[in-house]
């Protein structure tokens, strides 16, 4: 190699000019993703489990714990996520959906073992995604992350997918359940033996199999996020203009504020306010995707199911993966690859067989513009709700301890009227005694006919606890904790639960939008749309509009509730600090101090038939425990704040009307209130969940409906020993494609396979491209597809294989300016010389495959669904050889990475947008970067000063 390199020519120099050479790690590189917008890269560190190491592992399966971003050009360690942080996000995200009753599924891994199983970029480059092997996905906004002395935290996070069953595995469920109902039995009687003899038993193999099996079920194994362009650019043109509306008329709020201010501002508000694109360059990050966000899907393959969220939030998809037969089922590499007509292909692959399948969802195209805004409506909607159900629990939490100090006085009251004998020891509601105690004393004050009472009262008022300059400062402070805790209230439950009211019924009215599409037909665009099943349901979104009104309503109420626990707590407070200072001047002097303070402190009337009036009400719960202990001070007040927060009913106070005739049951109450029974705020916000909730599943119930499917079994895959593949996407536009764009001219969106042959030419190792035209969404139009076969070099064979492909819309502002060009495409493969003592250099290669001679087979979907790609014949199709040389076969650029190497543990990474490529290796801890574009743009400048001169001439 040395020699060949001195040569002059194409021949023997070396392409691609290296940007960091053996860059050492403190771990293996597990998983690594180059930033398409910007000069990032992403590593996973961790540990690489051979199959020799456990039987029960996958080959060559990596568990990531550390996951870290560096600058490509200084090699600058940007963000570091260690493995708490990962494990304390996924133990969040865990816990708020164990229990919320929807369909999604927990895996129960240990936190020790948490680890990354996958890493992808979202199209724009800002957010970084995170799978886990416990199947939940994290999403780490790259800005966010960059702040000093601030952890890493997810902006949003996705938990596991819902496990998709199939008829086949419940059939083999169902046949096999008795013999393994015997074993456990069987298993259960032997450890209860050996621990009555004193041993401790060990786990079963065989559970450590079916466990780990059934928590790899949902690890996502691959994943791709894909932006959809837009087609009907007049139609959408009119379509947004009436959404996203709700930023130039709603009222602003802490609420709106704090949105504002995450930079989630939309285009409507930013034309409003008069802010630029430059000044507000934040504001473009679109996290949370709202209607005028271009529609993006990103798409999960674990080995239960094929998962697909639109904008990375609402999952609008989960359909059975394909699964190999035997216990070749934890030996698989899987891989995916969608159009930009949501053609979806994915391969199965292990060491001896390969399966693809191609999906289709064609209501994702018709029903497009639609889903945009479901979207939107989905990630506004459960944000709303998440937000309230922390504000429900911030704010409960604030109110059992903001009362505390006044609830240690009124337990101490409670103590005084039991040792005075007044309430009885097993009495069950003191509460309510101690309020009628405390109603008579303000009407009798110390009288003889309840002489225990008035004792035990007098001794309250002059416990020394009851000091005026310590009941001054208590009062200030429970003053201030309740303004705060209707605060919380205000911003964090009575703020989104606004929000919600104005977005169900803005999705009440696009439901009924798009219902109307599919009724009458108007135009080109909306004709299309009839006869297609309706994604929502109009009296689902009714109801759902109509819940949010009442849970409107009673959080009102509970706010009212709070302002009247606030004047009556300043009203009970004056009442006590007055009663005070009369029970200490009771018995002296005329002339003396405490007179004089009993004078000073003496409260007005109107205070006194206020506290009495509220204490003459009763009390009337439900009969359910609450989960923590209902304090003193809220029983006195008579409003039962607790209830909204941990009862399912809640009992209003509401003043009658004069000349109303009442019922015996409101007659029991006092003359002046009725108790009205209304929903508690925790059982509103519950009862729209669930609407929202089944609403959102409509679309999904649709969606599996109209999935079509393609098997595509690939001849060269039987037969190898070890299958090296790679699959990829194309979106083409005939008029735009530049002039090398060969057999691509042909149709817009192509899904190409590039897998490695069986057979041999001439003792050279094959490749195979496959090229699948998707431009239709039926069956029929799979007639045909084009493949081409590449010979590797003598004496080389192949390790790896990746696409090089830039789709000229994975930029930081693609969503403001969408590129419909797509940029250079090429295939990367990686190498090695073949030698006797197993030393050979190992190379990356880089050819464009645009130009190769495809040949067009004529090949239709049978009856099964299937469609089969043929094996090379030797007399029929022709090969071209990788050469570096042009005049030669097919030109390579190339490079050797790692001369005399004896590791095959390598992998490449490439970034087509950015036209960086490299090779990472496990064995030694290394990573090589190269810039792939550096002699195509000293061509393209040379070229420009040449038809410089030519103008000059």
């Amino acid at each position: 190699m040395d020699e060949s390199m001195e040569v002059s020519g194409n021949d023997g120099v070396e392409n691609f000019t290296p940007m960091q050479t053996k860059k050492r790690l403190p771990q293996p590189i597990c998983y690594n993703a180059l930033c398409p917008s910007m000069d990032l890269i992403a590593l996973v560190l961790g540990t690489v489990k051979n199959r020799d190491e456990a039987d029960i592992i996958t080959q060559n399966e990596a568990v990531g714990s550390v996951v870290m971003v560096y600058r490509i050009t200084s090699w600058l360690r940007m963000i570091t996520i260690s493995h708490a942080d990962l494990t304390s996000a996924s133990a969040e995200v865990m816990s708020e959906h164990s229990g919320d009753g929807t369909d999604q599924d927990v895996n129960e891994t240990d936190d020790s073992s948490i680890g990354v199983t996958n890493l992808t970029w979202s199209p724009d480059g800002r957010v970084l995604v995170i799978s886990l092997n416990n199947g939940v996905t994290l999403f780490y906004d790259i800005e966010s992350c960059l702040s000093p002395g601030v952890p890493p935290t997810p902006c949003y996070a996705l938990p596991c997918a819902p496990k998709v069953s199939t008829e086949i595995l419940i059939s083999q469920e169902s046949s096999e359940s008795s013999p393994m109902l015997t074993r456990s039995m069987t298993a259960a009687r032997k450890k209860r033996l050996m621990r009555m003899v004193g041993k401790t038993p060990s786990k079963d193999k065989s559970e450590n199999v079916s466990e780990q099996k059934s928590s790899r079920s949902q690890r996502i194994k691959a994943s791709c996020w894909q932006r959809i362009r837009q087609r009907d650019d007049d139609e959408w043109n009119l379509r947004k203009y009436y959404i996203d509306r709700s930023t130039l008329f709603l009222p602003p709020c802490q609420y709106t504020k704090e949105e504002t201010q995450s930079a989630r501002l939309s285009e409507g508000f930013m034309m409003a306010m008069g802010l630029d694109d430059e000044s507000n360059s934040k504001s473009k990050q679109l996290h949370a995707p709202m209607a005028r966000t271009p529609l993006s899907i990103y798409m999960t393959l674990s080995d239960d199911s094929l998962s697909l969220y639109l904008n990375g939030r609402y999952r609008v998809l989960s359909i059975p993966s394909p699964q190999l037969t035997g216990n070749e089922t934890d030996l698989v590499l899987r891989q995916i690859a969608s159009t930009s007509n949501f053609h979806i292909m994915t391969s199965l692959q292990s060491a001896s067989s390969m399966k693809l399948s191609l999906y289709h969802i064609s209501s994702l195209s018709q029903h497009r513009y639609n889903l945009q805004f479901i979207s939107a409506s989905y990630s506004s909607i459960t944000n709303h709700f998440n937000t309230m159900k922390t504000g429900m629990t911030e704010a409960y939490n604030v109110w059992n301890t903001c009362l505390r100090q006044l609830d240690m006085k009124f337990d101490q009251m409670t103590n005084l009227l039991k040792r005075y004998g007044v309430i009885s020891s097993d009495c069950q509601n003191p509460e309510d005694i101690v309020r009628t105690e405390l109603l008579n004393y303000i009407l009798g004050g110390h009288s003889s006919r309840s002489k225990e009472s008035s004792n035990a009262m007098d001794q309250f008022f002059t416990n020394p606890m009851m000091n005026d300059l310590l009941l001054v400062r208590m009062f200030r402070t429970l003053e201030t904790n309740v303004a705060g805790v209707e605060s919380l209230l205000r911003k964090k439950v009575l703020a989104p639960i606004r929000s919600l009211v104005f977005d169900a019924g803005e999705l009440n009215g696009i439901v009924k939008v798009m219902n109307a599409e599919r009724r009458f037909e108007t135009g080109k665009s909306i004709a299309s749309n009839i006869g297609l099943p309706a994604l929502m349901d109009s009296e689902t979104s009714a109801r759902l509009c109509e819940a949010s009104e009442i849970l409107f309503i009673i959080s009102e109420q509970c706010i009212t509730q709070m302002v009247e626990i606030r004047h009556r707590l300043e009203c009970m407070t004056k009442w006590i600090r007055g009663t005070a200072s009369q029970v200490k001047a009771r018995g002296t002097a005329l002339d003396s101090a405490q007179r004089e303070n009993a004078k000073k402190r003496r409260v007005n009337e109107h205070i006194i038939r206020s506290v009495a009036d509220f204490l003459s009400v009763p009390l009337k719960s439900t009969p359910e425990e609450l989960s923590k202990k209902r304090g003193s001070t809220e029983s006195m007040l008579g409003i039962l704040l607790s209830d909204h927060f941990d009862k399912e009913k809640i009992y209003f106070q509401k003043k009658r009307k004069p000349l109303r005739k009442v019922s015996n049951e409101q007659s029991q109450s006092s003359s002046m209130y009725s108790l009205i029974e209304t929903p508690s705020l925790k059982v509103s916000i519950r009862t729209c969940e669930e609407i929202s909730r089944d609403l959102f599943n409509e679309p999904r119930a649709v969606m599996k409906e109209t999935v079509k499917s393609v098997k595509i079994s690939i001849g060269e895959s039987s037969g190898q020993k070890d299958i090296v593949s790679a699959l990829h996407s194309r979106f083409t536009d005939p008029q735009k494609l530049t002039s090398n764009g060969g057999i691509f001219k042909s149709c817009e969106h192509w899904n190409v396979v590039a897998i490695s042959c069986s057979s041999k030419y001439e003792s050279m190792q094959l490749l195979q491209l496959i090229a699948i035209p998707t431009s239709e969404g039926n069956k029929e139009s799979l007639c045909s597809y084009q493949t081409a076969f590449v010979a590797m070099p003598e004496n080389y064979s192949l390790v790896k294989i990746a696409f090089y492909g830039d789709d000229g819309n994975s930029t930081l502002t693609a969503e403001l300016s969408p590129s419909f060009k797509e940029g250079r495409q090429a295939l990367s493969l990686l190498l090695r010389e073949n030698t006797e003592d197993g030393q050979g250099d190992e190379e990356l290669w880089l050819f464009d495959y645009d130009e190769l001679e495809f040949r067009e087979i004529s090949s239709s979907v049978d009856n099964s669904g299937s469609l089969s790609v043929r094996k090379f014949d030797s007399i029929f199709d022709s090969v071209q050889i990788l050469s570096k040389d042009d005049n030669e076969g097919v030109e390579a650029k190339w490079r050797c990475i790692r001369p005399k190497s004896t590791s095959s543990t390598t992998s490449i990474v490439v970034s087509g947008s950015r036209g960086i490529g490299g090779l990472t290796c496990n064995a030694t801890s290394t990573i090589d970067l190269y810039d792939l574009e550096e002699d195509e743009e000293e061509s393209d400048s040379e070229d420009e000063e040449e038809e410089g001169l030519e103008v000059e001439y």
